[in-house]
């Protein structure tokens, strides 16, 4: 048996057929490790951050360094939410929650095309810090980051290290880089 086996692969056809089998083969393994290397259903990331005060070559503020900014990261689903909001007690918090879903994903840079849509905004009436923030961060005016309208969201994943619960984000053009504890 074993001989002819062996004979049938030294044949055009039997190597052929050989080739197919471990092609085969290699695909239905590698779907398989796919379907099992992430049995979670929702990936969450706390994330927070300071805002600093930058100046240009003029010596004119750009940006000032303003109270801690968090953010917080939800993927459920393919349903992505995005959290913004500052550190302040409840009354007087800016904040700004996107919720959509991924358009696109360039799979070689791990860059996420995220289309979202404004479900909830807080800014303070005198100095909404977070919204020249947000425009920003978000390549967005700051009039179109405002409740209803849609946002698109490039979001880069620098690192993840699952073991020590991190991951390290970036959101494009700004290059404004997060890091995030994973839950």
């Amino acid at each position: 048996m074993l001989i002819k086996l062996a004979q049938f692969l030294l044949t055009k056809v039997g190597r052929v057929v050989f080739l197919l089998t471990s092609i085969v083969i290699f695909c239905l393994a590698i779907l398989l490790l796919e379907h099992f290397a992430d049995s979670r259903k929702v990936w969450t990331f706390d994330c927070n951050s300071k805002m600093y005060q930058l100046k240009d070559l003029d010596g004119e503020v750009v940006h000032a360094e303003n109270e801690p900014l968090y953010l917080s990261l939800t993927i459920q689903d393919k349903l992505i939410r995005l959290d913004y909001y500052t550190d302040e007690k409840e009354s007087e918090r800016e904040f700004v929650s996107l919720k959509g879903h991924l358009k696109e994903l360039e799979i070689g840079k791990l860059m996420y095309q995220l289309d979202l849509k404004v479900i909830d905004v807080n800014y303070r009436l005198d100095v909404p810090q977070l919204q020249d923030y947000l425009a920003n961060e978000l390549d967005e005016i700051r009039e179109s980051l405002v409740l209803g309208n849609k946002v698109s969201v490039a979001m880069q994943v620098l690192e993840v290290d699952v073991k020590n619960d991190f991951i390290l984000i970036k959101f494009s053009p700004y290059n404004t880089l997060w890091a995030c504890r994973l839950h």
